[in-house]
């Protein structure tokens, strides 16, 4: 249960950030072609997209609780700080947005923390299964 939450709030950090930067893109595309910074945001979220991003963030702090406190009682498991890192700077994400160039660099640290998660993950199970195999053999 507790790599579901982990990857759970990953997934949504992720859903997150391709909607926040589908978002930008779009009004920073209207706003190019002439409209002001107020229209271009009217006509981005003609789509509805606002409200996507909206219930991304509460699934985001939502996924984040249950996988902190999992962390917190699972604490001697590995990669321990590496999934604190991840679920707080996901729950935090919301929050600490700001129109300029330093959010771009926190959405990056978190992909970069949840790509280094997975790649921890996967091989974690590599050595699982080499040593099933290792103690197959032995019997």
């Amino acid at each position: 249960m507790n790599r579901f939450f982990n990857i759970a709030v990953g997934a949504a950090g992720l859903l997150y950030v391709l909607n926040d930067t589908y978002f930008r893109m779009m009004v920073n595309l209207y706003v190019h072609q002439g409209f002001s910074e107020k229209q271009a945001e009217q006509i981005a979220n003609s789509s509805d997209i606002f409200i996507i991003i909206i219930f991304l963030a509460i699934a985001m702090v939502a996924f984040g609780v249950f996988a902190l406190i999992s962390n917190l009682i699972l604490f001697y498991q590995r990669l321990f700080f590496l999934k604190v890192c991840l679920n707080v700077i996901t729950m935090l994400m919301p929050f600490v947005y700001v129109k300029n160039g330093w959010f771009l660099l926190y959405e990056g640290l978190f992909c970069g923390i949840f790509v280094t998660y997975l790649l921890s993950l996967r091989k974690l199970d590599a050595q699982k299964s080499n040593l099933t195999e290792k103690v197959q053999k032995i019997r």
